[in-house]
């Protein structure tokens, strides 16, 4: 898996009891969690070179998902009726959204919609914090030979 893929995974990976951070050094992306979940001890953070060597990768909230879920309905040619923006309009907007994702069969078109939101994201984040992805894409190709 390339690394932008591991980045806009941990992105639009919602559960905020799922800290991922991005390993400077290596290019991984890091699930750090009790060692009982992922049987991978977690970054030790008592040791000071930790905290120069992670950095938080940002998780998309619920207002921004929101938001991306309205941009689509707007933008989608797949929804001539709106029901897409019904579904936005009431009790349980997310699990009304994506059945009617389904209903409509238009899951791909909003996977690759939310991608590109969640890669621009992730791009800003990296510009912000003046990461060189090229770099970090080797690093993490060196640390994954069989991703590429």
């Amino acid at each position: 898996m390339k690394l932008m893929d591991e980045l806009i995974d941990a992105y639009l990976d919602n559960n905020f009891e799922h800290p991922y951070y991005l390993d400077l050094h290596t290019g991984q992306v890091i699930l750090d969690l009790d060692e009982a979940y992922t049987g991978e001890p977690g970054i030790d953070w008592d040791d000071e070179e930790n905290e120069e060597r992670y950095i938080d990768i940002p998780k998309i909230d619920s207002n921004e998902a929101f938001y991306v879920m309205t941009k689509f309905a707007q933008r989608t040619e797949s929804d001539p009726e709106d029901k897409l923006f019904d579904a936005l309009d009431g009790n349980k907007p997310f699990r009304r959204f994506k059945d009617t994702l389904d209903r409509l069969d238009i899951w791909g078109e909003w996977n690759k919609f939310e991608n590109k939101y969640a890669e621009e994201a992730i791009q800003s984040w990296m510009d912000q914090f003046e990461l060189d992805y090229n770099e970090l894409s080797e690093k993490h190709n060196n640390n994954h030979p069989f991703s590429q």
